[in-house]
């Protein structure tokens, strides 16, 4: 399996002839980024939290940044005179669907590698928007996922693999759009704190690289599932665990992290049982319905900001508003946790 990184970019990639090509895609262009940035419940006495709202997005997640800067480079470099574009990535869940969302529009096939355990729900979802799947035994979870989008790209050149872990517009992306977006909003004042669960790396290492300019002090802090933590040694597994953002397993580290000098980040682990109950949480507090990865950043950054002063600020980002099931269930684990933050 290959780990080298690829696609190093001074910028985003420039949408101009995806668009020009496929005009279809231009009201989703329109739409995409530009995600408010509110404050969520914090600590009393402590640091203020901000959170970038990516359920916003056109295709309802922070995955449509990446796929469409994916896209738009894939774009960019293929020849259409020799051959049709053909798509192939690994995604288990948004990346997928925004990919599968972008393809449809544009009448380019996309083949996605996916968990055998994805939920009916989004295999119907796949299919509905034309993308073709394959199934990797879930208990092998990234490494599986990578290990056969890669061997398919190997057997089939026709395919252009975009490799969402090691392709650098994802670090780029959110370096030079989410990051500078945050920026912006924050106006006179500079980040004390960034959270953001580990995923690919892409967002946690992009926007650090904006936010590190206005404070070379900045601190961060990522959040992983305790059932397969970011950098274990363990084999990987199929535990439930908030969805896109688990170690790869046998020591394996998403190479993002090192790419902007990040190897040695602290990780605070959040089990499945506590991201919902913070999802059911955060509901109840402020009505806005967020997904299991954003409940797991709210509970890290929360962590965060209680070291912090009030003057202080810790940016984190919710990734996606999770499904109604979850946040149901996370009532039970909530009245067996107890509340994270004081009513």
């Amino acid at each position: 399996m290959n780990f080298a990184l690829f696609n190093s970019l001074n910028g985003a990639p420039d949408p101009t002839r995806a668009l020009n090509l496929f005009p279809a895609l231009t009201s989703f262009y329109q739409a995409l980024g530009n995600t408010p940035l509110q404050p969520v419940p914090g600590p009393p006495g402590g640091g203020r939290i901000l959170a970038k709202f990516e359920f916003v997005n056109p295709f309802g997640s922070v995955k449509d940044r990446a796929a469409f800067g994916m896209f738009c480079e894939a774009i960019n470099q293929h020849d259409f005179s020799r051959a049709p574009l053909k798509l192939l990535d690994a995604s288990g869940g948004n990346m997928g669907k925004a990919l599968a969302k972008l393809g449809q529009l544009c009448g380019i096939p996309i083949h996605l590698i996916i968990p055998d355990s994805s939920p009916p729900a989004l295999v119907d979802f796949l299919r509905d928007a034309g993308a073709e799947l394959s199934t990797v035994e879930s208990r092998f979870f990234l490494l599986g996922l990578i290990s056969l989008a890669q061997a398919i790209g190997l057997r089939d050149p026709g395919w252009t693999l975009l490799s969402q872990h090691l392709n650098l517009v994802n670090v780029a992306v959110h370096q030079y759009q989410t990051g500078q977006e945050i920026r912006r909003q924050l106006t006179a004042e500079k980040a004390d704190g960034w959270v953001a669960a580990v995923g690919t790396g892409g967002t946690l290492s992009g926007v650090y690289a904006a936010l590190v300019r206005d404070n070379p002090a900045l601190r961060v802090l990522g959040t992983t599932p305790s059932e397969l933590p970011f950098g274990t040694y363990d084999p990987p597994n199929d535990r439930d665990k908030f969805g896109g953002a688990g170690g790869m397993g046998f020591g394996f580290r998403q190479p993002f992290l090192a790419h902007v000098g990040l190897e040695h980040v602290p990780f605070k682990e959040v089990s499945w049982q506590a991201s919902l109950s913070a999802m059911y949480e955060f509901h109840r507090l402020t009505g806005v319905r967020i997904g299991a990865s954003a409940a797991a950043n709210w509970r890290s950054a929360y962590q965060l900001a209680q070291e912090m002063t009030p003057a202080q600020c810790v940016i984190t980002l919710f990734a996606d508003a999770g499904s109604d099931a979850e946040r149901d269930r996370g009532e039970q684990y909530f009245h067996a946790m107890g509340a994270l933050h004081p009513v």
